[in-house]
């Protein structure tokens, strides 16, 4: 009976190949880590924003307006959640790199930091 030798480097490929096939998959099941999060509780967060820092919510909402920028900080948004009507502002890092625009709609991870800053984690236009 013949003997088969199977080639290190070949097995070493094929499970990172595995590995990065499943980790894939579970980035699209999970929606990009938005969907385990609760909604954004707009009408908590007008009438009391102590009370949820340092917690994570998603936030989706339309861009109403750039109220401020600086360069190497990050800007200051206007937002309108989905399903309300008040303005929202929101702080998006420059560290995100991304372009946007009034009236462009976007999905975000979004944290309440010190003095009740919604600061955006990660978001994905929709």
């Amino acid at each position: 009976m013949a003997q088969t030798k199977h080639n290190p480097v070949v097995m070493v490929a094929l499970l990172i190949g595995a590995v990065g096939v499943v980790a894939a998959l579970l980035l699209l099941v999970r929606g990009g880590g938005f969907d385990g999060l609760e909604n954004f509780p707009a009408q908590s967060y007008r009438s009391q924003p102590a009370n949820l820092l340092g917690n994570e919510y998603r936030l989706s909402a339309q861009i109403h307006s750039q109220l401020e920028w600086q360069e190497g900080v990050g800007r200051l948004l206007a937002v309108v959640p989905d399903g309300e009507s008040q303005r929202l502002p929101v702080f998006v890092p420059d560290s995100l790199g991304m372009s946007i625009h009034p009236g462009q709609r976007y999905r975000m991870k979004v944290a309440i930091r010190q003095g009740g800053l919604v600061y955006v984690e990660d978001l994905e236009k929709y």
